[in-house]
């Protein structure tokens, strides 16, 4: 089940392309460097955190929630790849999945569930043990602090640009690389909370994983939600274990 799990886990990356339109500035902007690095140490403070992303999975289109602690703890998490939906949820150490027939079939093929899907589908089940722990939102904090990654770097370059924007309706500082490759919008408020980033290296959005297992799954847009709430994340009621569910 090494290989469900990961597959589950591996949906929700942060990567890819940007893209924008440049809104009319009518506020001073502030330098990209500054902005960013303003950014970078509010995001380094959340306790938790609340997303979305959109990309691709195996060239299929690809959808994602996540909310949950940042360091690791309780973390809830939803996921569409093509036809195939997921739900996973981690408490006290426990991850708990659920998901259709489809998910199963597409990420789970040779194994035994995707001989036994009409057993576990649409059913909450409890992951066995593998040793793996619960690393919350940490991989993607520190890749949005790693100011020697190559998104950072071009961020607060110089070159970078600094534009009046709008991000899910918030106003916005939008900065942008020279190159346009990576693009991230910041709150006007001199907090500098992440509204959204674009373009940033493939990196877990959140994970269950200790591993480092390499995916050509990507979140080719990532949006900040809300942060330092208590997202009230409960183990799910009536879960069976999986080799229960499948008779073994």
């Amino acid at each position: 089940m090494t290989k469900l799990r990961t597959s589950a886990i591996a949906l929700v990356l942060a990567a890819g392309t940007a893209a924008g339109v440049t809104g009319c500035s009518s506020k001073e902007a502030p330098k990209a460097k500054a902005a960013w690095n303003k950014a970078q140490d509010t995001a380094g403070a959340y306790k938790s955190l609340e997303l979305k992303g959109e990309g691709t999975s195996d060239g299929k289109p690809a959808t994602m929630t996540a909310k949950g602690d940042v360091n690791g703890g309780k973390l809830e998490m939803s996921g569409k790849i093509g036809d195939g939906t997921m739900d996973l949820i981690t408490v006290d150490s426990k991850n708990y999945m659920k998901a259709n027939k489809a998910f199963f079939t597409q990420t789970s093929s040779g194994s035994p569930a995707a001989s036994n899907t009409d057993k576990i589908a649409d059913k909450w089940l409890e992951m066995p043990a593998d040793g793996s722990s619960n690393t919350g939102f940490k991989e993607l904090i520190d890749n949005i602090k790693n100011d020697s990654s190559e998104p950072n770097k071009k961020l607060l370059s110089d070159k970078a640009t600094v534009s009046e924007d709008k991000a899910d309706g918030k106003d916005a500082w939008k900065i942008q690389s020279e190159d346009k490759k990576v693009t991230a919008w910041v709150s006007q408020e001199d907090r500098r909370d992440i509204l959204k980033t674009e373009g940033f290296d493939s990196a877990s959005v959140a994970s269950t994983s200790g591993s480092s297992t390499k995916s050509d799954e990507s979140m080719k847009t990532v949006t900040f939600l809300s942060h330092d709430k208590d997202y009230g994340i409960k183990a799910p009621s009536g879960a069976t274990s999986i080799t229960d569910a499948m008779g073994s």
